[in-house]
C-alpha cells in the first residue's frame, strides 16, 4: 500500500492562480523626493549606503524560493507575499524615474590679474648721501671791523640802560621808575666806620661823608644815616679826636660810639656788628632801603634776612676791601673806587 506523505503540496498546486496585479498609479512628486534622499544617504566612498529598493525586494523573493514550507500556514505566507510586495515595488518604479536636473551655477566673474610689484630700483650713492656744507665765504677784514664795532656799542648801550635802571630804583621805592607823583623810597645808611676808613687808607684817600651820603640818598627818603665807631677807652678823650668818629661830626651821621677793648697781649678790639644789626632790625618797618657801608662778610646773613623782610639792600664798599659773599648777598652793589671822583675829599 502507498502512502502519499506530501498531501498538502499537492492541494497547494492545485490552489487557485494569484490575480494579475494591477496597475499602479504614476507615484507622486513627494514620493519621488523621498526615494531619492533614501537612495543617496551614506557616508563618502559607499560605507554605510543602503542598497536600492529593487535589490532588497529581489533578494527577498530569492530567499521565499529557497525555503519550502511545510506546513499550511507558510503556504497561506507565500499567497500574502505578493500583497505586500507591492509597495515596495512602487517605490523602486519611483526611483527609477530620472532626477529633476539641478539648475546650472552661475559663473563667477573672474577676478583681474594682480599687478606685478615693481622692485624699487636703489638709488645711487650721490643722491642718498647728505648734501655737504657750504663752504663759508670768507670774511673782509673790513666787515669783521664793522661788525667788532657794533658789538661794542651795543655793549655800550646795555651798560647805560642797566646804570639807568638802578639809578630809577635807588629813587623809587620797588623800581617804580620814576613816575610823577610817586612816593620816594625811604633809605636808611649804615656805616661801619672803622672797616671803610681802614680800606681808603689803603688807597691812599680820604672820602668826605657828606658827598658820599647825598650821593647815596639822591632822589630819595633819609631815614637815618649812622655811623658806628670805635673811640678811646679813656672817657676823657674828646670825641672830635678820635680817628673813626672824627670823619662823621657834622656830616648829617649820628654817631654809635664802643669804646675799644684793650686784651692782655696788646692787642686792640671793637666790634661793632650786633649794634648794626639791632638798629637795622628795629628800624625795618619805616624803611624801604638799607644802605649797608661795610666789607665785613659776616653781614651776609644779616642782609639776607633784610631781604626776606621785603626790604632792598644795597652793599657800598672799597673794591678788593668787600667780601665776595657780601658782595653777591645784596640787589645792588656800590664800588667807592669807581666814584671816588664824587666823593673824595
Amino acid at each position: 500500500m502507498v502512502l502519499n506523505i506530501f498531501p498538502r503540496r499537492e492541494k497547494a498546486a492545485a490552489a487557485p492562480a494569484i490575480e494579475p496585479e494591477p496597475v499602479l498609479p504614476e507615484p507622486s512628486p513627494e514620493a519621488l523626493e523621498d526615494a531619492k534622499k533614501r537612495t543617496r544617504r551614506g557616508t563618502r566612498g559607499g560605507r554605510g549606503r543602503r542598497k536600492p529598493l529593487e535589490t532588497e525586494t529581489a533578494e527577498a523573493e530569492a530567499e521565499a524560493e529557497t525555503e519550502a514550507p511545510t506546513e499550511p500556514e507558510a503556504i497561506a505566507t507565500v499567497l500574502e507575499k505578493p500583497a505586500a510586495r507591492r509597495a515596495p515595488r512602487r517605490t523602486a518604479a519611483a526611483a527609477a524615474e530620472p532626477a529633476p536636473e539641478a539648475p546650472p551655477e552661475e559663473p563667477k566673474p573672474e577676478e583681474p590679474p594682480a599687478r606685478p610689484s615693481r622692485a624699487r630700483k636703489p638709488r645711487p650713492e650721490s643722491e642718498t648721501a647728505a648734501p655737504a656744507p657750504a663752504k663759508a665765504a670768507p670774511v673782509a677784514a673790513g666787515d669783521l671791523k664793522a661788525l667788532t664795532r657794533a658789538i661794542e656799542s651795543q655793549g655800550k648801550q646795555l651798560e647805560q640802560l642797566v646804570r639807568l635802571q638802578e639809578e630809577l630804583a635807588r629813587r623809587v621805592p620797588g623800581a617804580g621808575g620814576g613816575l610823577a607823583g610817586a612816593v620816594p623810597a625811604r633809605v636808611g645808611v649804615f656805616v661801619d666806620s672803622a672797616n671803610i676808613e681802614l680800606a681808603c687808607d689803603r688807597l691812599r684817600s680820604r672820602i668826605d661823608w657828606k658827598k658820599l651820603l647825598d650821593f647815596l640818598t639822591e632822589g630819595r627818603q633819609l631815614v637815618r644815616a649812622i655811623a658806628y665807631s670805635p673811640v678811646h677807652d679813656d672817657p676823657g678823650v674828646s670825641l672830635e679826636t678820635q680817628r673813626f668818629a672824627e670823619p662823621f661830626i657834622g656830616k648829617g651821621f649820628r654817631v654809635v660810639t664802643k669804646p675799644l677793648k684793650r686784651f692782655a697781649d696788646g692787642s686792640i678790639k671793637a666790634n661793632v656788628d650786633i649794634e648794626m644789626a639791632l638798629d637795622i632790625m628795629e628800624m625795618l618797618d619805616r624803611l624801604d632801603v638799607v644802605c649797608l657801608v661795610s666789607g665785613d662778610g659776616d653781614f651776609q646773613r644779616l642782609v639776607e634776612v633784610v631781604q626776606m623782610k621785603g626790604v632792598r639792600v644795597e652793599v657800598v664798599g672799597v673794591g678788593t676791601s668787600t667780601a665776595t659773599q657780601l658782595r653777591n648777598a645784596g640787589d645792588r652793589y656800590v664800588d667807592i673806587q669807581n666814584i671816588l671822583s664824587k666823593v673824595k675829599a
